[in-house]
């Protein structure tokens, strides 16, 4: 979609729908005021008679003039949540939403008069994500539906101009531009029906990702060449499907990066393009919202996108293993033993906790390929969707710079995230009797339990787990994000990720 950033004065803004976030104390924006004398004062009594809410996100349309924005949309940001920026993403999206019922073809967003680019981004990232809607299938009587590969919807994007200072708010709102966009991208790729998202047409998707961008390069790894690996627990999770696993293997080396192998930050993501259970099938209900279950992998996948495309001078390193649980005659049953790619041997105890034997061998290969730090997400558990819900991941680590720079990065983005113990107190419930390992501890902390699995793998290279299970999956809309189904979690965080890493 088209965005700028203008100069131009509210009241000469030639577009369907100006957009005035209330900031501050809730006074209209000096900048605004001939705006409203120009509309008889319109903006001030729909302020003076209480149309806006001052504790919570709320909105308030007035008719425009003969000249200028034909619609006026007043927008209280609230006090919470208590992150100005976060509030300020709910007002873009609000703007959206605004946009879309009006059909408008054009939007304006005033910029807060002091802003040194950070609201003007917020206000941009929140307007991106806000239009977001994940409909391909549905079709006109008569017609097709979209194919799954075009966009998500068929709608034409407003054109956004934010008004405010070029040099200060542009370079800003189109890096916000970007990394929304990366964002929504993850997010169709999650959304994605499991019959439309195999891991080979995952592979395929990477492959059109590295192919547009010149510095980045993909390596698939098929089932011959998880076997050469070694990568048993990865093979062993996709041996019930019909559609073989793939281990996706990407590279950012731009030209003025300097790490060497054993500097560069590895991100692993979770990528079960559907889960079934196995033969511990899930219960029927609800097993449709597993076509999810490859958020985590998605997410590093538009994190590498937005990366690249912002020019991110750091190499990075990014590692999805995609496989298909399914309950096939060839599938891996409880009680069974199996070696990867690292050497330790795991006993199957449970077949739908599969996410963690495969992000096990991708993690393992990231350590391999000499790493110096490892960031790994993935939609892993119902005990963090329980306890958490959708408004924080569960950051599983040991304290640490590596851990530190990743909650700073999830407080700035809105990929919010909560620390819980790396704890080996933890460690003799996931020991077999017959097998280094055994796959699924108790049900009680359970996320800590497949946290501590896969720090087994990471050994002592500093590693970060993200359980997403609440946070990237949303079951109704959230904030910013107007539908259910894949938030995108972690795109923006990896983002910022990448470009604070020393």
């Amino acid at each position: 979609m088209e965005i700028r950033c203008s100069t131009t004065a509210p009241l000469d803004a030639n577009v369907d729908l100006l957009a005035i976030p209330l900031t501050g104390n809730g006074d209209l924006p000096e900048a605004a005021t001939d705006l409203d004398a120009n509309l008889g004062g319109s903006l001030t009594r729909a302020l003076e008679r209480s149309y806006l809410s001052a504790t919570k996100a709320s909105s308030h349309r007035v008719s425009g003039g003969e000249s200028g924005p034909r619609e006026v949309l007043l927008v209280s940001l609230g006090t919470r949540p208590a992150d100005e920026a976060e509030r300020l993403r709910v007002a873009g999206a609000t703007a959206a939403s605004t946009a879309r019922s009006l059909k408008a073809s054009s939007v304006a967003v005033l910029a807060p008069a002091d802003d040194s680019g950070t609201a003007a981004a917020a206000l941009v990232e929140g307007f991106v994500l806000g239009l977001y809607r994940y409909h391909p299938y549905r079709s006109s009587t008569g017609e097709e539906a979209v194919p799954p590969a075009e966009e998500a919807s068929s709608d034409t994007p407003p054109a956004l101009t934010i008004l405010g200072d070029p040099e200060r708010l542009d370079h800003g709102i189109q890096a916000a531009a970007t990394v929304a966009d990366a964002t929504n991208w993850a997010r169709d790729l999650a959304n994605t029906p499991g019959n439309d998202m195999t891991p080979e047409l995952l592979a395929a998707e990477a492959r059109e990702l590295a192919a547009a961008h010149e510095h980045l390069s993909l390596r698939v790894i098929d089932r011959a060449g998880l076997e050469e690996l070694g990568a048993g627990l990865l093979l062993a999770v996709g041996q019930g499907s019909a559609h073989e696993p793939r281990m996706l293997v990407l590279e950012w080396n731009p030209p003025g990066a300097t790490e060497a192998d054993d500097e560069r930050l590895a991100l692993v993501g979770k990528a079960v393009t559907f889960d079934t259970g196995g033969i511990s099938i899930k219960p029927s209900a609800g097993m449709a919202a597993m076509r999810l279950d490859k958020a985590g992998g998605c997410a590093v996948l538009g994190g590498m996108r937005a990366i690249a495309e912002l020019g991110i001078e750091r190499r990075v390193l990014a590692i999805v293993p995609a496989a298909e649980n399914m309950p096939g005659a060839r599938a891996f049953k409880p009680g069974d033993v199996f070696t990867g790619l690292s050497g330790t041997t795991v006993e199957i105890t449970n077949t739908d906790a599969e996410g963690r034997l495969i992000l096990a061998d991708a993690i393992a290969y990231a350590r391999e390929l000499g790493c110096a730090r490892i960031v790994e997400l993935s939609t892993l558990t119902g005990a963090t969707a329980f306890f958490f819900g959708p408004e924080y991941a569960a950051c599983i680590a040991h304290e640490g710079d590596l851990q530190d720079a990743v909650l700073s990065a999830a407080r700035q983005t809105g990929d919010q995230a909560w620390p819980l113990p790396m704890d080996e107190a933890y460690r003799p419930a996931i020991k077999s009797d017959i097998a280094d390992l055994v796959n699924s501890g108790p049900r009680i902390a359970g996320a800590l339990y497949a946290g501590l699995f896969l720090q087994q793998f990471a050994k002592d290279t500093p590693f970060v787990h993200l359980d997403i299970a609440g946070s990237g999956m949303l079951d109704k809309p959230r904030r910013y994000h107007r539908d259910p189904g894949a938030s995108g979690w972690g795109v923006r965080l990896l983002a910022r990720l990448a470009a604070s890493q020393d």
